[in-house]
């Protein structure tokens, strides 16, 4: 037999060497296998904060918080509203005469009360004296007023009630003192101008503060209809005269020194003229020269232009020369156009109070050709109809002028311009 060429082992170490070739393949198969990454980026649905462990004997961090800004207050502002003159003739008297006897004139104001009450200071010339029950109620010439209408501009929402005017003397001073009487004890909220019951109440200036402004207020009347105020008793009322120059000028730096914005509220002009003649041009010159901002100005019933004008000290003063008639029984179509005027007060940077908004609405006063069934009453010029147009009063009653829509929204662009707010 041939011999083979392989090694042959020795049996003793066929078992060890088999154990060893065990152990190599079980070590092969253990190998980790590789990690398959998704290709493009995985965006986690949870983060997880780490909180570093504290170091022994290492000092703890001072946390300075972060300071919280102090909110910038608000400037201060008062809106301001104003009305011209409250004129209450006969046929108004009757416009709010009850089955009773008694009167209310709360519908009046029925469709402007909302506008009125929503203004931080709301003001109305009240032309005509409420003298007192022991007078006949009567319409021009020299008129007396129901208290009752007292009671309806409160309830409209007025803060303010001028009564400086040339009717102030209708009923002599006991009218007056009664009417000083009916606001003192009927509606003491009422800030009331122009009438005083002693000369310490008449060299008091009026201030009113609003929204932390305070506004003076001063009210005076050209003239009483060439009736002259009763001896001893000069106080009554504030005329707007030559020889009352320097006590106005007086009354006007003192009013300054004690508020921050003065109103003056002139009873002055010419009836029925729509631009301002000379005695209020010469009196708005001395408002200027003594530092006035703001001036509202009755009597002429009808409207007159609007304007500012420039102080000697560089500020500025608005003039708003007259509003017109609020409520009336006149009987011409442009006495029945007034205003409302509506002015903004606005604190600015250096802490002056500054007129920031100014306007005026116009309004139209309505009443039937039975004006005593209830539809007497004054509306934005902008919410009235040619229906009640058509149902007005003055249509019977007009002698010089023809009431329309077209003519008296003309007249009231061509009197107002760009302060006109339709």
């Amino acid at each position: 037999m041939k011999q083979s060429h392989f090694f042959k082992l020795p049996r003793r170490l066929v078992p060890l060497l088999s154990g060893l070739f065990l152990l190599y393949l079980l070590g092969a198969c253990a190998k980790t296998a590789p990690v398959f990454s998704p290709q493009g980026s995985i965006t986690p649905t949870s983060a997880t904060t780490l909180t570093p462990t504290s170091v022994p004997n290492s000092p703890t961090p001072t946390l300075t918080p972060t300071p919280t800004p102090t909110p910038t207050p608000a400037p201060r502002q008062v809106t301001l509203l104003a009305v011209g003159d409250d004129l209450v003739h006969g046929s108004t008297l009757n416009g709010g005469l009850q089955e009773d006897g008694t009167y209310d004139f709360n519908g009046f104001y029925r469709h402007l009360k909302d506008e009125i009450s929503a203004a931080d200071i709301a003001i109305i010339n009240q032309e005509t004296i409420l003298g007192g029950a022991e007078f006949e109620y009567v319409g021009y010439p020299c008129f007396n007023t129901p208290d009752a209408m007292g009671d309806a501009i409160v309830n409209a929402g007025f803060d303010v009630v001028l009564h400086a005017t040339n009717h102030t003397m209708d009923k002599g001073a006991k009218g007056v003192e009664n009417c000083i009487n009916f606001w003192k004890t009927a509606h003491p909220e009422i800030t009331l101008l122009g009438i005083y019951d002693s000369p310490e109440a008449q060299n008091t200036i009026t201030v009113v503060e609003k929204n932390g402004i305070r506004i003076a207020m001063l009210n005076y009347t050209y003239g009483l209809n060439g009736i002259p105020l009763p001896q001893g008793k000069n106080y009554l009322v504030t005329l707007l005269t030559w020889n009352n120059r320097d006590y106005i000028r007086s009354q006007i730096r003192q009013a300054k020194e004690m508020s921050d914005f003065v109103i003056v509220f002139p009873h002055w002009g010419t009836e029925y003229v729509y631009e301002p003649d000379n005695d209020q041009l010469f009196w708005t010159t001395l408002f200027a020269e003594e530092g006035v901002d703001l001036v509202i100005g009755a009597h002429p019933h009808v409207l007159e232009p609007v304007e500012w004008k420039t102080r000697p000290d560089g500020g500025k003063m608005l003039v708003f020369y007259s509003l017109g008639n609020f409520i009336s029984g006149q009987i011409e179509a442009p006495r029945l156009l007034g205003g409302i005027a509506e002015v903004t007060l606005t604190e600015d940077e250096n802490g002056r109070i500054q007129i920031t908004e100014s306007a005026v609405i116009p309004t139209v006063t309505h009443y039937s050709d039975e004006v005593g069934d209830g539809t007497y009453a004054t509306y934005r010029l902008s919410e009235y109809t040619e229906e009640l147009l058509r149902l007005h009063g003055i249509h019977k009653r007009a002698e010089e002028s023809v009431f329309t829509m077209e003519d008296t929204w003309a007249l009231a662009r061509r009197i107002l311009g760009d302060f006109l707010k339709e």
